[in-house]
């Protein structure tokens, strides 16, 4: 450092560097980068996912008596009590000449069913092919899982759909002459003898015509009393055999429950009473209706027994067991703010009480920054519902009550440019 030029060249990169600094010193002091959003309004769903198993009350069906089986109605159909669930014949050439005569029978009144105008004409063909995917689905997932006994009628159903809409796309007129070949096989088919005897259902409900063990491993009736370690006990122990003789089960009640354990903190989003939706994507296309009809709980930081209660029953329905759902515990409607909004300030502000005092009051509150011009505003916010990654918030008007309860001056409104990223944010900040 002894040289003059040396000493010359390292001052002048000091003074550069002090220069800089400076400067940037002066720029940061004078300008403010910051980025905003629109806030605006939506609607959320409030949903979790558990598994557990639907738990109905049902009866098992016996065959009593020896011959070959045929069932005189689908799976999932309603059924009175005494109403005949199965035929029984002597020979296994009479029971499948009666299949047949059946199923005959059954086309026969599709085809002249579309043949008559009415609400196939009026029918929507992309609501059709909804519904084509979806029995194709389900005749699909019924032969992969080898549930042999459920494709005839997803079959027909298929049918059906696929006829009404050549009928609705204007492909086909009508059906006459194949209703004429199918009556004219079904004189010949008629059986002419062999009944032995039959199967009657020993209670009204919905008939299944299988069994999975599960029946009888619930007390239907003890159902909600249930604590979360009994239920997950239940629900590890696997099912019984089915014995010998059963041909299906009835539900006795159109009622059913889902019952599941879920976690402390989710728990506390049900309570008795409230009403919620079940989506089980596996088995049903739309949301099942339901009813919490308990929360058994031991302690708030205790995992609970989520109890669910359904009266809606259909085919569907009347067969699932063990089950991963989504249940809809809530729906919130306000203005969505971005959670990188979204801070935490302590505030004070001056009440008067009904007695004419005027005390301070001090609280640490939520809130975001809204940028008004040039103007930075931090502004209350009350959230109804946060998922993470956005907060739905409540909106509140100049005349609502709730507006005496902010510790600011408003709240945040439809179309505020929401400050989601900047530096040294305050409130009356000028951003230039």
């Amino acid at each position: 450092m002894n040289s003059p030029v040396l000493r010359k060249i390292v001052s002048g990169f000091i003074a550069v560097l002090l220069l800089i600094y400076v400067g940037y010193q002066v720029y940061n002091s004078n300008y403010s980068r910051i980025k905003t959003e629109t806030a605006a309004y939506a609607t959320a769903q409030d949903t979790i996912s558990a598994k557990g198993s639907a738990i109905r009350k049902e009866a098992l069906i016996r065959q009593e008596k020896s011959g070959v089986l045929t069932y005189a109605l689908s799976s999932g159909g309603k059924i009175a009590k005494g109403g005949v669930v199965a035929d029984l014949y002597d020979s296994a050439a009479a029971a499948t000449a009666q299949q047949q005569a059946d199923s005959l029978s059954s086309e026969v009144a599709q085809l002249q069913k579309l043949s008559s105008p009415g609400d196939t004409y009026a029918a929507n063909p992309d609501l059709l092919k909804k519904q084509i995917d979806q029995k194709l689905t389900l005749l699909l997932t019924a032969v992969q899982e080898q549930d042999y006994s459920g494709v005839p009628e997803a079959r027909s159903n298929l049918l059906y759909l696929l006829n009404e809409r050549q009928i609705v796309t204007g492909k086909s007129k009508d059906y006459s002459s194949r209703i004429a070949e199918l009556q004219k096989q079904l004189q010949s088919a008629s059986p002419s003898g062999g009944k032995t005897g039959q199967i009657k259902s020993p209670a009204a409900g919905y008939f299944i015509n299988s069994a999975d063990g599960y029946e009888e491993k619930w007390d239907y009736a003890s159902v909600p009393g249930l604590s979360a370690s009994q239920l997950r006990e239940k629900l590890s122990q696997k099912p019984a055999a089915v014995p010998s003789g059963v041909v299906g089960k009835v539900c006795e009640e159109f009622g059913w429950y889902f019952a599941c354990v879920v976690p402390p903190d989710e728990a506390l989003k049900f309570k008795e009473g409230q009403r919620v939706s079940i989506r089980l994507p596996f088995a049903v296309s739309e949301d099942v209706p339901a009813t919490v009809a308990a929360v058994n709980q031991k302690d708030r930081q205790s995992e609970a027994a989520l109890i669910l209660q359904s009266s809606y029953m259909d085919q569907e329905i009347a067969s699932i067991r063990n089950e991963t759902v989504q249940i809809q515990a809530g729906s919130y409607s306000g203005i969505m703010v971005s959670q990188e909004a979204v801070h935490f300030e302590k505030l004070s502000k001056k009440v008067t009480g009904k007695d004419g005092k005027t005390t301070t009051v001090t609280k640490q509150v939520q809130g975001v920054y809204v940028l008004h011009g040039r103007q930075i505003e931090f502004v209350q916010i009350v959230p109804l519902f946060n998922s993470g990654s956005y907060v739905i918030c409540q909106e509140i008007g100049d005349t609502d009550e709730a507006k005496d309860q902010l510790m600011t001056k408003s709240s945040i409104r439809l179309y505020d440019e929401v400050v989601i990223e900047g530096t040294d944010l305050y409130d009356g900040k000028i951003v230039k």
